[in-house]
């Protein structure tokens, strides 16, 4: 199946510190939920339809179907070049 932005949230804004405890790089929590499965989100492209919305190191919670079973798999945004998304699984059972 395709990307569906109505499944498609930012939750929150993550401040880390840098060395010295100041103010450091952000990243995004985002949350999706569909019924496709690991192999089609993980498809080259598969986000460019938020791809401004993503950056590198973004988190993204997925709700995803594993044979019809509902399963939970968090992914890193590995990087966004000219609008192309690319994304890596974090939890890999």
């Amino acid at each position: 199946m395709a990307f569906n932005a109505k499944g498609f949230k930012t939750i929150t804004h993550i401040g880390t510190p840098d060395a010295t405890g100041a103010a450091g790089t952000n990243v995004c929590l985002h949350g999706y939920v569909t019924t496709d499965d690991t192999a089609g989100v993980t498809t080259g492209g598969y986000f460019n339809e938020v791809a401004s919305r993503l950056k590198k190191g973004d988190i993204i919670m997925m709700s995803l179907d594993n044979d019809g079973t509902a399963m939970l798999r968090n992914y890193v945004v590995a990087s966004v070049v000219a609008g192309v998304v690319t994304i890596a699984a974090q939890n890999v059972a």
